[in-house]
């Protein structure tokens, strides 16, 4: 899998089938059993610490969980990755933080706690923390979960503003299709730990693989089996 410099791409598949992790991977977080994952020429998990730090220095990751420190306002959220990379005066990094929630529509919510915030405004917030170091490269597991149409629309604007404006790399893993086929260059098929397919958004649309097009459709029948190996029903029917 190769993806350009300043394109959109997209991770989708079945659920199961390695696309979170495919994201650790490419940040460092998990070390690949074989294969090599390169970031402008340099192979991830042949740096030394020191070097690692750097690489992910130029990365954003969204989290599909969110990952917001509970005892943390949204602010001081936004803040964090700031004040631990940067020399800025507080009050610079303060005012960038304050820029990135009014990207993501939650300046108003400077003061909340993680708590007081529904799951798809944690995820905005999340995200504005996310591109406070204007990253060259971004991480998205899962944006679109739990977002309202109106907060769906102002996420993908954004994304591909953050792209046209800042020529950064954005790697989105999602189930949305409708959503991703809008803003992804490029669409990758994952299918029981290998890519399957690998094109642009018409062309994977318009798919005459089999696996591509149960994917696309929802199918439960089809070359990718819905249920996970198992004995059959009767015989385990029967031992109980």
């Amino acid at each position: 899998m190769e993806i350009a410099h300043g394109e959109v791409a997209a991770i989708m598949g079945p659920s199961g089938t390695g696309k979170t992790t495919l994201l650790r991977l490419i940040s460092g977080q998990l070390r690949p059993d074989q294969g090599r994952i390169l970031i402008n020429g340099k192979d991830v998990h042949r740096q030394s610490k020191s070097g690692l730090m750097g690489l992910r220095k130029s990365m954003g990751m969204l989290f599909q969980s969110g990952a917001l420190f509970t005892d943390m306002t949204v602010l001081e959220n936004v803040m964090f990755p700031l004040d631990v990379h940067t020399d800025l005066s507080r009050s610079m990094i303060r005012a960038i933080a304050l820029l990135k929630l009014e990207a993501v529509g939650l300046r108003g919510a400077a003061d909340f706690r993680p708590d007081q915030l529904s799951g798809g405004m944690a995820r905005r917030v999340a995200l504005a923390r996310a591109v406070a170091l204007d990253p060259s490269l971004m991480l998205y597991d899962e944006p679109f979960v739990g977002q309202d149409p109106i907060s769906m629309g102002a996420l993908l604007r954004l994304i591909e503003a953050l792209n046209e404006a800042l020529g950064i790399t954005s790697v989105i893993v999602s189930h949305d299709l409708h959503e991703t086929f809008m803003v992804a260059d490029r669409v990758h098929i994952l299918s029981q730990g290998v890519c399957i397919a690998g094109a642009a958004s018409e062309q994977i649309q318009n798919s005459d693989d089999a696996r591509v097009r149960q994917f696309i459709g929802g199918h439960p029948d089809g070359p990718v089996p819905f249920h996970m190996p198992a004995d059959p029903l009767t015989q385990a029917l029967a031992d109980a």
